[in-house]
């Protein structure tokens, strides 16, 4: 099973990429997330992560947030079903919340994507 691998350790590693690898992969992440489509359903659809590799694929795919920002969000969470959040920290859990919804979705385009790879490999076998 692959080390699981936390954002902050993952956006370290991204920035330990050449400067070229670091423009491709924003270039990627961003248009990967402009276009997202939505299925006839109403749900969207997951798409493709292009030009990742797939250890890239792999630990994004086991990508968490960050334990420290997991810990303030159970915070805030509790604070939120006792009513007792002011207005800073209602705008910091919906932008913990938005980044937790961001790494999963990211996750879950990994996931997909490595399915995909598995998929075309026994095809052509």
């Amino acid at each position: 099973m692959p080390e699981r691998v936390n954002l902050d350790d993952l956006l370290a590693a991204a920035r330990r990429l050449p400067r070229k690898a670091q423009a491709e992969l924003a270039e990627t992440l961003l248009r990967d997330a402009k276009a997202s489509s939505v299925e006839p359903a109403g749900q969207p659809a997951l798409t493709v992560l292009h030009g990742i590799s797939e250890t890239e694929l792999v630990a994004l795919s086991s990508a968490v947030v960050a334990p420290g920002r997991q810990r303030r969000m159970k915070a805030l969470l509790r604070k939120n079903a006792r009513a007792e959040l002011g207005d800073a920290e209602r705008r910091e859990l919906d932008a913990l919340l938005e980044e937790a919804d961001r790494i999963a979705l990211l996750k879950a385009k990994a996931a997909y994507t490595l399915a995909q790879i598995e998929r075309q490999r026994t095809a052509a076998a």
